[in-house]
């Protein structure tokens, strides 16, 4: 199913089921490596905000149509198009960074399904997910700014550290070398990468569907637990999990799971050895 305002879209497709949108992003462009043109950061753009208001998706998976790439880089000759910006600091996010922070926030889980090269703003783009699982062998990783005589603008400066620390991510921006799977995974820039496009699809595809059945009030409580956590002090950071603990426990599904959970033998010994059986029947 595409939802409506989807139809509008040349460079993703939108395909939903059961509360799982996918979006599979294609730019297009001449070369073949899937660039950030403008078009396609346009679209994305407004498919977020879609996505994000559209109640009936309760997860986004991107992945791309093509083969070898997930996204290269932002088109280079749209730089060189650019006119010379002024050099002091603004006062405001421009375009780019607002949408990665409309996808960053989005109360709903997301997850880049990385099963290609990812380079420049392409990795910029994937760091704002909630989750990034990549391909052994296709997936590699490539902040290629430096090496262009510019340095990165789109939020690896920024944001790096917060997965590397400081000393990886002088490295990944400094010498603008290629990450593979495994060194990326390693470090924490993948969550877990599999040996198969089968394999990576079929664990999205089952994580997605997962996170779509629980309720989405404690889903969205979690992710803003979490993304406080980076922000705030550890104090403040905690008394925000308090607080959204019991946001969460007013949610309306609550109390309804909670007493299935002891209905189908959830702190009797059976039922807590096979925990995940006593959850899949919630």
């Amino acid at each position: 199913m595409t939802p409506k305002y989807a139809e509008k879209y040349k460079t993703i497709r939108l395909d939903t089921i059961d509360g799982v949108c996918v979006a599979t992003m294609d730019s297009g462009d001449k070369g073949g490596v899937n660039l950030i043109t403008g078009k396609l950061f346009k679209e994305f753009g407004d498919m977020v905000k879609n996505v994000a208001r559209d109640d009936s998706i309760r997860v986004l998976v991107v992945r791309s149509a093509n083969e070898h790439f997930w996204l290269a880089h932002l088109d280079v000759r749209s730089i060189l198009e650019e006119p010379n910006p002024p050099v002091e600091r603004g006062q405001v996010l421009n375009q780019w960074h607002s949408n990665m922070e409309i996808l960053r926030n989005m109360p709903k889980p997301t997850i880049a399904e990385l099963a290609g090269r990812v380079g420049g703003g392409g990795h910029e783009f994937a760091m704002n997910f909630d989750m990034r699982f990549g391909l052994y062998g296709a997936t590699q990783i490539c902040q290629m700014e430096v090496p262009l005589g510019i340095i990165p603008g789109g939020g690896a400066c920024a944001n790096l550290q917060r997965f590397l620390g400081a000393g990886r991510a002088m490295e990944v921006i400094l010498a603008g070398e290629d990450l593979s799977a495994e060194t990326a995974e390693r470090w924490g820039l993948l969550n877990r990468c599999f040996q198969s496009r089968g394999e990576l699809q079929a664990h999205v595809e089952t994580l997605a569907q997962r996170l779509a059945s629980f309720a989405p009030e404690a889903i969205r409580c979690a992710k803003e637990a979490v993304l406080a956590a980076e922000r705030m002090p550890h104090s403040e950071a905690l008394k925000e999990n308090l607080m959204l603990f019991y946001r969460s426990l007013r949610g309306p599904q609550a109390r309804t799971r909670m007493e299935a959970f002891l209905r189908e033998g959830g702190q009797t010994l059976e039922g807590e050895l096979d925990l995940q059986k006593t959850l899949s029947k919630l």
